[in-house]
């Protein structure tokens, strides 16, 4: 017999005394007796605070593994059997998220997740509930009453033991179904504050399509937006797939320039709205091809109208007496360019993309490139029906190159071209933010354009970085327009400080005499 006594933080291995005491009514030989508070290890007694701060190593399983020294021998006690004795009260585990039940815990209740996974690795002597996901129950791990996964799956690994019911009943072995869900909020100008919510669907083995669902209420237009989407995989690197999405609500082409939370956060503290809306309500459908890790190949076709919305409220928490923008203000003299948003779309589109990018919102290496072709009406395609005819090419191209440990280059080159008259929610915009930055807000227009930057980052620490980055593009209508336009471009310096804030300051070249534009940011320009 060996006695397991406690000093401070270790565990120490020392020889009974020859003449051994009665203890057979409080132990076991090499038994772990948890009684409240009373807790004893082969006859030594220790208190449930000396136990926590003791150091176990090696796998747990249904126990402990205590790892001690006799002499010069390492001395190794494994699976020593564990006795719960259950305390008063229950103590149930609630959540909407995921939810973890680490190996060294016993929950002496039930554990529900309503959009999460449950994933056990130790004990529960109540029910495990995942209604809209899995319940994953791990090597060593105990369940004292059902498992239920209703919408979900139930997988097992390893050796286990469940006392209730088991349902479904079907078992898997690999993990690979995730329900996740979100509720967050966006502003503008023409919806105000807009509450959104979302359940989001996936499965690892493409056994099941993924399941997007996103509403959203707008407060100031009082109007209701949806996209409910789905996609069903075939395989992986190689798969075909297909999908869908039914949507309605605002929408706005300039998302390419400046994200929604970052426009948000704008329209709250400075009363800025960099971005444009229209009102779109239909479906799309699309097929697609995977081509290897980092591209695919996707046709589409959307049926959909298009709708105008103005401004509804000049509320925000900061900005004084300041005014929002009209919606489309650039163009806004024009009516005609304005009235030409509404009306039935009918598209059909070929899209290419290439994403071997380290990163999506900050990225160091890879590349980024993307090709689309749309045509409308009695576009290439023909008699694809609606309001508007006309085709349209987009190409984008993104690099991203490490050139010594602490340097590296980011190159974008983009363009887009048509010769019919779009409308105004397919103009190209080049100006401001997110593109030739030392100029204003969508200075330059038309229904072709060419634009290109470089930044040069210097990476001072993980938590600052600078850069000096050039941006160069025009834009114009017809081809005679777009000829004689000149070329604008600017200079400017950019300071990143940790993953959060991004500060450019920007000087136009044809009038340097005009000030720099100066652009908070709390992500990458591209």
């Amino acid at each position: 017999l060996k006695t397991i006594t406690f000093n401070k933080s270790e565990l120490s291995v020392e020889k009974a005394p020859d003449e051994k005491p009665d203890l057979s009514s409080l132990y076991n030989e090499n038994e772990l007796i948890i009684d409240g508070d009373r807790i004893v290890i082969d006859g030594v007694e220790f208190s449930s605070d000396e136990i926590e701060n003791l150091f176990f190593s090696g796998k747990i399983h249904r126990g402990i593994s205590v790892k001690a020294k006799i002499l010069n021998d390492d001395y190794e006690l494994c699976r020593k059997k564990v006795v719960n004795v259950e305390k008063h009260g229950k103590d149930d585990r609630f959540s909407f998220d995921d939810l973890v039940i680490n190996a060294d815990e016993v929950i002496r209740g039930d554990v529900v997740s309503i959009v999460g996974n449950v994933r056990v690795y130790g004990e529960v002597l109540g029910d495990i509930v995942s209604v809209f996901g899995d319940v994953e129950m791990y090597d060593g791990s105990f369940a004292g009453g059902d498992v239920v996964a209703p919408f979900g799956k139930v997988l097992t690994f390893g050796d286990l033991k469940i006392k209730g019911e088991l349902l479904p009943k079907e078992k898997l072995h690999e993990g690979t179904r995730k329900t996740d869900f979100d509720m967050s909020a966006r502003f503008n100008r023409v919806e105000g504050f807009t509450l959104l919510s979302g359940i989001h669907y996936s499965e690892a083995d493409y056994e099941l399509p993924d399941i997007d669902i996103n509403v959203g209420y707008a407060f100031a237009s009082k109007r209701w937006n949806y996209d409910l989407g789905f996609r069903q995989q075939f395989g992986d690197k190689w798969a075909f797939y297909f999908g869908g999405n039914l949507y309605q609500g605002a929408t706005t082409p300039d998302l390419w320039r400046f994200s929604q939370s970052e426009n948000t956060l704008a329209g709250l503290f400075f009363k800025e709205d960099y971005h444009d809306f229209y009102r779109k309500k239909g479906a799309m459908v699309y097929f697609g091809q995977q081509l290897g890790e980092y591209s695919s190949l996707q046709v589409e076709y959307t049926a959909q109208v298009n709708g105008i919305l103005e401004k509804r409220t000049n509320k925000t928490i900061f900005g004084g007496k300041k005014h929002f923008r009209e919606n489309f203000s650039t163009v806004l003299s024009d009516s005609v360019a304005l009235m030409s948003i509404e009306g039935d779309l009918r598209l059909a589109g070929l899209r290419f993309a290439w994403d071997s990018r380290s990163d999506d919102i900050w990225p160091h290496n890879g590349q980024f490139i993307e090709v689309l072709w749309e045509t409308a009406g009695d576009g290439m395609v023909g008699d694809l029906g609606g309001d508007f005819s006309y085709d349209i090419i987009e190409a984008l191209i993104s690099h991203y190159q490490p050139l010594t440990p602490n340097q590296y280059l980011g190159i974008r080159a983009k363009g887009g071209y048509s010769d019919q008259k779009l409308p105004l929610d397919r103009w190209f915009f080049l100006g401001g933010v997110g593109s030739l930055r030392g100029y204003d807000y969508k200075e330059f227009f038309g229904n072709r354009y060419v634009f290109g930057n470089i930044d040069y980052y210097w990476e001072f620490s993980g938590d600052f970085i600078i850069s000096l980055f050039v941006d160069v593009g025009k834009a114009g209508f017809g081809e005679d327009e777009f000829k004689k336009s000149d070329y604008k471009g600017n200079i400017g310096l950019g300071f990143i400080i940790g993953d959060a804030i991004r500060l450019d300051i920007a000087q136009r070249l044809d009038d340097v005499g005009k000030s720099p534009v100066v652009m908070v940011r709390t992500e990458t320009s591209f």
